[in-house]
């Protein structure tokens, strides 16, 4: 026994050594960490604006100090409320949509025609790599008030056209629909690789007791995601103030442009379109989004635990 233990003590490698003997699969990881450090920790010196009067002349370093007064500014906006509450609106419309991808996988996982499967996952998926863009001049085009195809059927059938890309009430359900055409199949692609994780032999069981498709979902495929479908929820409350500035920027217009007025659109009309130079503002509004985003994933991520899941840390 004793030799044994001397043996594997003799033969362990030191760091080093396997920093060498695997040396080249380092290398090839340079790249990603090099990467990694100029387009995400390096930015993060910037932060420091939000705390400044910053002036590109003079830099980080030389640029007077004024402590809180952008996020003193931010609260005072009259527009500050309003944009919370939009945001909110827009995200929590969104989180109501996140059981949409699960439930695409638990239907696809049942069909078993593989040539009808693959041509749904290839319809469903392809949307995902479509720009706003494309997404947005297909919304006009079915939604027009004078040209749309949704109006031009209502025509033929008595009714007036709608303007639903102009109204206050349509807009949020647009954009919702948007999301989620745009998104479910791609976002379902994570719950169908946890479904083929499951193992089998428990649905041979199942089905040897009697129990039907759906309780073989019910009892057998969501428990055993379950893990997977809390750390995409406590993920997904990481973006609950913030929205894709792109896509609320192509619907947004004069008649909705008190509905769509996010942090996004917001930084975006008082800087780059302004030719305003207000990088200390925009940096504060930043920060306070991914303050606000941090203590929702650490609270869901704390819920999660409590509830006995593994949690993102």
């Amino acid at each position: 026994m004793a030799k044994n233990k001397t043996k594997m003590v003799a033969t362990k490698k030191s760091l080093r050594q396997l920093m060498y003997e695997y040396r080249w699969i380092y290398f090839l990881g340079i790249p990603g960490i090099v990467l990694l450090f100029f387009m995400n920790y390096l930015p993060m010196r910037n932060l420091l604006m939000a705390f400044q009067d910053y002036n590109p002349h003079l830099g980080l370093l030389k640029s007077p100090w004024v402590g809180l007064e952008h996020f003193q500014t931010l609260f005072q906006d009259p527009k500050f409320y309003n944009m919370l509450k939009n945001t909110l609106i827009i995200s929590g419309l969104s989180l109501l949509t996140f059981p949409a991808p699960i439930i695409l996988a638990l239907i696809m996982n049942e069909v078993r025609n593989a040539a009808f499967k693959k041509f749904v996952q290839t319809a469903v998926y392809l949307p995902h790599f479509l720009s706003w863009a494309i997404v947005a001049s297909l919304t006009f085009f079915l939604l027009s008030t004078e040209q749309g195809l949704v109006n031009k059927i209502a025509e033929m059938m008595g009714n007036e056209p709608t303007a639903y890309m102009f109204s206050s009430g349509w807009i949020y359900v647009i954009i919702l629909v948007q999301s989620v055409w745009k998104g479910i199949g791609w976002g379902s692609i994570v719950y169908l690789a946890a479904i083929s994780g499951i193992d089998q032999t428990l649905y041979e069981a199942a089905k040897m007791d009697g129990a039907s498709r759906f309780q073989c979902i019910w009892k057998i495929t969501l428990p055993s995601i379950m893990p997977t479908i809390m750390v995409m929820l406590i993920l997904k409350m990481g973006t609950i103030i913030s929205v894709d500035f792109e896509q609320v920027f192509l619907m947004n217009n004069a008649m909705v442009k008190q509905q769509l007025e996010v942090f996004e659109v917001y930084i975006f009309n008082n800087s780059i379109a302004s030719g305003s130079t207000q990088y200390s503002y925009s940096t504060a509004i930043g920060i306070f989004k991914s303050v606000i985003n941090t203590g929702l994933v650490i609270l869901t991520n704390w819920i999660a635990n409590r509830k006995g899941y593994e949690g993102v840390m």
